[in-house]
């Protein structure tokens, strides 16, 4: 503990730099926009579906973009990136406050999902990540503990600014907030910035022959990093449907989501140095095994206490996700090809977090409740982590120490 607080001590404007970011994304998080969601629906007299369906929409246009967009900060100084991507972030609040139908509040929507949960936590992932390779997992956890920090505070600051001067006007208030967080996170920056190397040298892939979607690491790791967000965000978004089908109040479930917050922080701090100490690569086929530990919990057993059950399990998976596939892309790619890596990728997390609550509806619709899908995707992280155990060797492989 002496050592990680020497090393928070020592690179704190770089650390408080990420996690600003990591908190800011908050405004394109999906915990953050279902807030508005009952106003949303009222004002433009939209069902749960139909928003939904514009939700998704956005969120897959946004999956579509974040490669293209994500791979420009390779190329620009990370100064100039940070303020256009913070520029986009006020922009998609701006519209979503004035939108007038539909297609305004989804052109908000991709904004927000573009330049939120997609540019501005890659642009802290990679920029912590390429700043820390020697210590980029304990880096990688102090910086998270931004989100953390955000999921336990925003929610109610958010209602209670709705309550007092309405949705519009709070998106109006969002967006000056993002432009106020960005002044000062980009005041923390170094006028010139030095970035260490560590496996760069050794195991970094030309450009010309780098094919990812040929890359069988790349093929066989995708589908264990991508099961956090894909589950996660699925069962929060139909968290009303769990409740009534456990027969537990909304309240019971919501009060334990402080629970939820703790674990991850707490989560972030332990497996930081332990990504340091074992590496990604190792630890990659077992961080889903809390999560699947509370899938079975959800299909076995409808006790309240199955509840702080679910989430404290989840958290502990989720702060793991968090940090583990961009000190993983880190180890096998290299920092030059890591910004490519971690938008590509990103790409398909925002797609996955966008398409479960979706997906998971419409098997609710044809009569498959939650609990017999928590079966399903237990047998999804069972299959995936086999699947990232040979991804794994063949890093090994290829790779050699």
């Amino acid at each position: 503990m002496y050592k990680y607080l020497k090393f928070v001590s020592l690179n704190w404007k770089g650390l408080l730099f990420g996690a600003t970011l990591m908190a800011t994304s908050s405004f394109g998080q999906t915990y953050f926009v279902a807030l508005y969601s009952g106003s949303f629906r009222g004002f433009f007299s939209l069902s749960d579906g139909e928003l939904g369906a514009i939700y998704a929409v956005a969120t897959l246009f946004s999956a579509l973009t974040l490669p293209w967009v994500g791979r420009l900060i390779d190329r620009v100084s990370l100064f100039r990136y940070t303020l256009f991507v913070a520029m986009g972030l006020v922009l998609a609040s701006l519209v979503t406050a004035f939108s007038v139908g539909f297609i305004t509040l989804g052109i908000g929507f991709y904004l927000l999902r573009l330049s939120g949960q997609g540019l501005m936590v890659h642009t802290a992932m990679t920029a912590t990540a390429r700043k820390f390779p020697f210590d980029a997992g304990k880096a990688l956890g102090v910086i998270a503990l931004g989100l953390a920090l955000a999921q336990a505070l925003m929610p109610l600051a958010a209602v209670g600014l709705i309550g007092a001067i309405g949705w519009r006007l709070a998106w109006v208030v969002n967006a000056l907030t993002v432009a106020a967080i960005i002044a000062f996170a980009l005041r923390l920056l170094p006028t010139t910035i030095s970035i260490e190397k560590k496996y760069s040298d050794r195991i970094t892939v030309p450009p010309t022959a780098l094919r990812l979607w040929r890359d069988p690491r790349i093929l066989l790791t995708l589908p264990i990093v991508l099961a956090s967000p894909f589950i996660t965000t699925g069962f929060f978004f139909h968290q009303g449907r769990l409740s009534e089908e456990m027969n537990w109040s909304i309240a019971w479930i919501a009060g334990w989501f402080i629970a939820y917050a703790l674990t991850q922080a707490l989560s972030l701090i332990i497996s930081g140095p332990m990504l340091d100490r074992y590496g990604p690569v190792r630890i990659l086929p077992f961080f889903m095994a809390p999560q699947g530990i509370a899938m079975v919990a959800l299909y076995l057993s409808s006790s309240i206490w199955v509840a702080p059950l679910y989430l404290i399990l989840t958290g502990v998976s989720s702060a793991v996700a968090s940090t583990l596939s961009t000190a993983l892309w880190m180890q096998l790619y290299g920092q030059e090809q890591l910004g490519r890596i971690r938008s590509l990728v990103g790409a398909w997390s925002v797609v996955a977090s966008g398409a479960s609550p979706v997906i998971m509806g419409i098997l609710i619709d044809q009569g498959i409740t939650l609990r017999f899908q928590a079966l399903g995707c237990l047998a999804f992280i069972f299959i995936a982590s086999l699947l990232s155990t040979k991804a794994t060797l063949l890093g090994r492989a290829n790779h050699p120490s």
